[in-house]
């Protein structure tokens, strides 16, 4: 969030210390998931909505079932479901959804083609799941490498492709990958 004045331009934190400080626990009884395409989306007690919501686990080793953070489109969170259970089952699966197809991620095992059309690419990869067609857009914000060697992709629709090292790739793998990245 920015504020300007008349003569310059002087950046304002976007979350404060006190507002970053204070958890905000939803009610899962009031909460109402729904399924628009791939994007999930919320109401709040008939209150307020928003359109695209993600759900991430806060504490994924200890206890990956409790504690469901959801966020907003922009990646701010709306609130913590402090225990999943308590969901409708209507909710819990469109919720279980959402985090198996977050956590999910195919290792990529070859490039099998690329093709570049747009300001998009759209890639053929054979996966530990089989063939995967996807398309990036905008390599700079959608390429993560998480260590070196190591590449995760990420496709219009939020899917990831884990590409573990870079190295084990084939030399034709390596070269469709470097000539769109």
């Amino acid at each position: 969030m920015r504020t300007v004045t008349n003569d310059a331009k002087k950046p304002e934190p976007a979350v404060t210390l006190l507002e970053a400080s204070q958890l905000i626990f939803l009610d899962a009884k009031k909460l109402r998931f729904f399924k628009h395409g791939v994007a999930l989306r919320l109401t709040l007690d008939e209150d307020r909505s928003y359109p695209r919501v993600g759900i991430m686990r806060a504490f994924p080793l200890p206890d990956p079932n409790r504690f469901l953070s959801v966020r907003d489109d922009s990646n701010k969170e709306v609130g913590l479901i402090a225990n999943p259970a308590e969901l409708s089952a209507e909710n819990r699966e469109l919720v279980e959804e959402e985090l198996e197809r977050r956590y999910l991620v195919p290792a990529v095992k070859r490039i099998v083609a690329a093709k570049e059309r747009f300001g998009t690419v759209d890639w053929t990869m054979e996966t530990d799941r089989g063939v995967s067609r996807f398309t990036t857009r905008n390599l700079r914000e959608n390429v993560h490498r998480p260590s070196p060697g190591r590449i995760i992709l990420n496709d219009v629709d939020g899917n990831r492709y884990d590409i573990r090292n870079v190295h084990d790739l084939s030399h034709d793998s390596q070269e469709l990958l470097f000539r769109h990245m």
